[in-house]
């Protein structure tokens, strides 16, 4: 035999040259699983398809058959890791045609997100509190184009004095942020002493009425007037408590007792932040949900986004911080609601009711509001391009947005808060929708997990108008 047939070829590669190339392509392949898995999916799925979650080991509730593709959309949201827990609920035609949960509320317990699960909603606040001031106007206590020195004397100091409560509905009030105080919680237990905070921090803009979002104080400013204005000084979440939550059997916390917190409210999640910091780096093209720039401001002290969004919101909390439950014990009616989908759902069914009971429930329920004062609620005041968060909003006098988002063809009504939480409404499809969540993105305005089951709800009602 030929002694160069058996001699090792001088091609082969060495076992540290295998290891050299194979350890590359492994962190490659390791690095493209990481990428492109679902945010807030396990570790070992994410690398390794192991241990993933299943949406039919937590879904819970009802859809309509017509309505089934919106579940798709819901079990592909916790299947691809973009949720931790959720909720989702829907109204058309005055009825029920979603209703779900699904996933986990505490990763640390392992409590499943179900019907008993509530959430901080963050934003999502402002509409009902918007309707509780619109029901001060229909008794005649309030009017939207009054001074709000008018009800409340001290405020008219620091170029405040032509301020009026349609301005700090539409959020251009310019009481926006505070210029030297950092807002604590703590304060907010004490709201006499508070009061006198809000009435010497001067004009944001020298007077001129400028469209800039007041984030957390909207809600502190507003507390102020319905205390003063409220024939038993309560404040916003005490009449929602009184008023609307047995009369509408609605929950909706603005102070959550402590054992409703430790038993039912759903931890919050934050983006991971290597995820973020990809979002911070990467060019927009390379990602799926981009970030949104008024969350690149935020890192900014010298920003007005920064002023309002940071150190004018209870103990520059981020995300994960409001896991705790002190935070959730004092009110701001503009960020912490504590409710659910089925609760936010039910407002939204009302409000595309023209205010109304639903049909259920007429006889045993009163409007939310009449004729006259929904028509002011809803009336639009100017669309504007807001100079802290970046947007054109088109806001109601009553202090809600109209919305158009990509894709749907219709205005939609009401608000979101941070993290993705939806309650929106359309009067003449007669929708309600309402989406909460905890695990916490970067959208603004929702983002693709909400947003594509509003548009196949929409696109459902028109096939359903059409046939």
């Amino acid at each position: 035999m030929d002694k160069k047939s058996i001699q090792p070829s001088s091609r082969s590669l060495s076992p540290s040259t295998l290891l050299s190339l194979t350890i590359p392509l492994i962190l490659g392949f390791l690095i493209y699983q990481y990428t492109y898995s679902g945010p807030f999916l396990p570790l070992s799925c994410q690398l390794f398809q192991l241990n993933c979650p299943k949406a039919s080991d937590t879904l819970v509730g009802f859809v309509d058959p017509e309505f089934s593709k919106v579940k798709n959309i819901f079990i592909k949201n916790i299947e691809s890791g973009s949720e931790v827990g959720a909720s989702v609920t829907i109204y058309y035609n005055d009825k029920i045609v979603v209703d779900l949960t699904g996933g986990i509320a505490d990763l640390g317990t392992g409590r499943i997100y179900d019907k008993n699960t509530l959430q901080l909603v963050f934003s999502s606040t402002k509409v009902l509190s918007s309707l509780i001031v619109a029901r001060f106007v229909e008794r005649g206590i309030l009017n939207y184009d009054e001074k709000i020195s008018t009800y409340w004397p001290e405020f008219a100091q620091g170029n405040k004095e032509n301020v009026t409560l349609s301005h700090l509905m539409t959020h251009s009030a310019g009481v926006g942020w505070f210029d030297t105080y950092l807002t604590k919680t703590s304060d907010l237990l004490d709201l006499d002493s508070f009061s006198k905070i809000l009435e010497v921090q001067p004009h944001n803009f020298g007077g001129k009425p400028t469209r800039s979002y007041h984030a957390c104080t909207r809600g502190y400013y507003l507390n102020e007037i319905i205390r003063r204005v409220d024939s038993k000084h309560r404040t916003i979440g005490q009449i929602v408590r009184e008023e609307i939550m047995p009369t509408y059997d609605i929950e909706f916390y603005y102070s959550t007792p402590e054992d409703i917190y430790e038993t039912r409210v759903a931890q919050i999640y934050s983006y991971p932040i290597l995820r973020l910091l990809a979002k911070l780096i990467l060019p927009e093209w390379m990602i799926i949900n981009p970030i949104h720039q008024l969350f690149l401001k935020m890192f900014d002290f010298r920003t007005f986004t920064y002023k309002t969004l940071v150190t004018s919101c209870p103990d520059q909390a981020q995300p994960k911080d409001w896991n705790k439950k002190h935070m959730v014990k004092v009110e701001g009616p503009s960020y912490n609601g504590i409710t659910n989908t089925h609760s936010m759902a039910k407002l939204a069914a009302m409000m595309a009711n023209n205010a109304k009971p639903l049909p259920e429930n007429q006889g045993i329920e009163p409007p939310l509001l009449n004729d006259n004062t929904l028509k002011k609620f809803l009336e639009r005041d100017t669309t504007e391009f807001d100079i802290s968060i970046f947007e054109n909003i088109t806001m109601s006098k009553g202090g809600i947005g109209f919305f158009r988002f990509d894709g749907i063809d219709y205005d939609f009504l009401g608000w979101g808060g941070a993290g993705g939480s939806l309650l929106l409404w359309n009067e003449e499809l007669k929708i309600g929708f309402a989406y909460c969540m905890n695990a916490f993105h970067t959208a603004l305005k929702g983002d693709e997990r909400s947003l594509t089951m509003l548009k196949e709800t929409v696109d459902t009602v028109l096939r359903l108008k059409n046939n």
